[in-house]
């Protein structure tokens, strides 16, 4: 078998979805099923069973499926080894890191580690830090940063402990909130929860939730309209320019509200360069190129 095939596996296991998985290897879809059948022929076993939902796997396409991120994760670590011996550091490098840091973060980091190693490329996956923390676990992501609550059995490296923020068009009164229209966006589980637990030290009544989005980034063009105020884990999605207003905010025992900021990966994927150098420099360089800018 190529060494493609086993992305092909690992890339159809993952989204269950011939179309998708095209597009994700940039190939067509009958580029795609023909290289499909060829494996099973050379594998002897049928993989994968065509629904009007997608695909499903077989058993014997389950256990390919699952060696295949093993087997792409053992060639990419000799391709880079070999690099490295020849002063050349080159290979991929699977990183996971959530929205509110592919806005505010990653261009950063990219950038400038990108500058000290040319060679290596960046395949980033984005998603609710649950999902990327499942996807790290399971092998289909080398290093991925994490918001909120990181249960795992992963090295995990504190990054951040961020406050949470309300962002608002007008000078901010606690008092008034539950008669102003709230906009909230999708957030992970551990900040929902922990963001009812303050309203409801202070608050009677549930807040008055008017408009429903998928990012900050919309809840803060609405904000911009007046339309309503945001509670935000991040003070880094709006500056001084942008005419709004924040606080932060406390429980009433006087602790701050706050969000820590991860950086996880597989203890046992240092031994590949790659992984290694760039987990030394985010531990070297995130405060300076990334800490909160002030407002």
């Amino acid at each position: 078998m190529r060494d493609f095939d086993w992305n092909i596996l690992s890339t159809l296991y993952k989204t269950k979805n011939i179309t998708k998985a095209a597009d994700l290897l940039y190939i067509t879809q009958p580029t795609l099923t023909r290289r499909l059948q060829q494996i099973e022929t050379e594998l002897g076993a049928v993989l994968i069973i065509r629904t009007n939902k997608g695909v499903s796997f077989t058993p014997e396409g389950e256990y390919a499926a699952r060696k295949a991120d093993e087997i792409i994760k053992s060639i990419n670590l000799i391709k880079t080894t070999i690099s490295q011996s020849h002063g050349n550091l080159c290979g991929t490098l699977r990183l996971g890191a959530p929205n509110s840091f592919v806005h505010f973060v990653i261009p950063t980091l990219i950038e400038h580690f990108s500058s000290i190693y040319p060679n290596v490329k960046i395949d980033l996956h984005t998603d609710l830090s649950h999902e990327l923390l499942k996807n790290l676990e399971n092998q289909a992501l080398d290093v991925s940063f994490i918001r909120g609550d990181c249960d795992t059995f992963l090295k995990k490296q504190l990054l951040s402990k961020d406050q949470i923020y309300i962002i608002s068009k007008n000078p901010i009164i606690l008092s008034s909130l539950p008669n102003l229209p709230q906009i909230a966006y999708i957030k992970e589980n551990s900040i929902v929860k922990a963001s009812k637990r303050w309203w409801q030290e202070r608050f009677s009544t549930p807040p008055n939730i008017r408009f429903r989005v998928n990012t900050g980034e919309a809840c803060i063009q609405l904000i911009k309209k007046n339309l309503g105020y945001g509670i935000f884990s991040d003070k880094r999605y709006y500056n001084c320019s942008d005419g709004l207003y924040s606080m932060p905010l406390e429980f009433l025992d006087g602790s701050k509200f706050c969000r820590n900021s991860w950086m996880v990966y597989d203890e046992s994927s240092i031994q590949n360069p790659i992984i290694s150098h760039f987990i030394q420099f985010v531990s070297d360089h995130f405060d300076k190129l990334c800490g909160e800018s002030p407002t």
